[in-house]
């Protein structure tokens, strides 16, 4: 089933733990798994400084992106029976480094939220504690080598395929 309800692919993005970002490159894409946040129309992503990522967005800010969750393989009597549950998204977006160094700062945040830092996000893995507790502290040099990517989306669609798409909620 295809979804292009807004709401519905935030909350995707939302619940998603990795997104895939597709740069172009000269012989083929490059796609790299990122952690990112989602802010309204922004998706926040970092990384070093420097190296093949920050050289490829600077050549070329145009990018793709994909994400999925209640990913399940539901088996089937032979290969070609098996199938798989989930809920995607895919979409383009124009990458900006981001410079100001509050925005910097601000879109971590959304990143660390998105991942659960103890202000209200979600788990990253279920039933682990949570890394740190209140606003997430960064350290000056850890900072100074840190990028930050902000994806200005400019459009997004999405799939869910399977019975509901869903993962079944784990016992205990």
């Amino acid at each position: 089933m295809m979804i292009t309800d807004r709401a519905t692919l935030t909350q995707i993005l939302q619940e998603a733990t990795i997104l895939h970002l597709a740069l172009h490159a000269e012989h083929a894409p490059h796609v790299v798994p990122v952690c990112f946040g989602v802010d309204g129309n922004t998706l926040y992503v970092h990384g070093r400084r420097t190296g093949r990522k920050m050289e490829l967005l600077r050549a070329d800010p145009r990018v793709g992106f994909s994400a999925c969750t209640d990913v399940t393989i539901i088996p089937g009597a032979s290969a070609c029976a098996f199938t798989a549950a989930s809920r995607s998204v895919v979409g383009t977006a124009r990458a900006r480094i981001v410079e100001d160094e509050a925005e910097r700062i601000r879109g971590l945040d959304i990143i660390m939220a998105h991942y659960g830092d103890g202000t209200g996000g979600r788990d990253a893995v279920p039933g682990a504690e949570r890394a740190t507790v209140g606003a997430p502290r960064y350290e000056g040099a850890s900072l100074g080598r840190t990028s930050v990517i902000a994806l200005q989306i400019e459009s997004m669609t999405g799939k869910q395929t399977g019975p509901s798409g869903r993962r079944p909620p784990t016992p205990g």
